[in-house]
């Protein structure tokens, strides 16, 4: 999931690949929350930044 920093869920992926890429060229300038969940419900979350 692609969160904007004011905490609004802007993409919604799933897949079962071990690697997905994420279109950013629709996102503006600024950071971003990525949550990611495993379907045993470990999950990470990472910023990134679009400049």
């Amino acid at each position: 999931m692609l969160y904007d920093m004011g905490g609004r869920q802007l993409q919604n992926l799933k897949t079962k690949n071990r690697v997905t890429k994420i279109n950013t060229q629709t996102l503006v300038q600024g950071a971003y929350l990525i949550t990611i969940k495993t379907n045993d419900n470990k999950t990470a979350n990472a910023k990134l930044i679009k400049k």
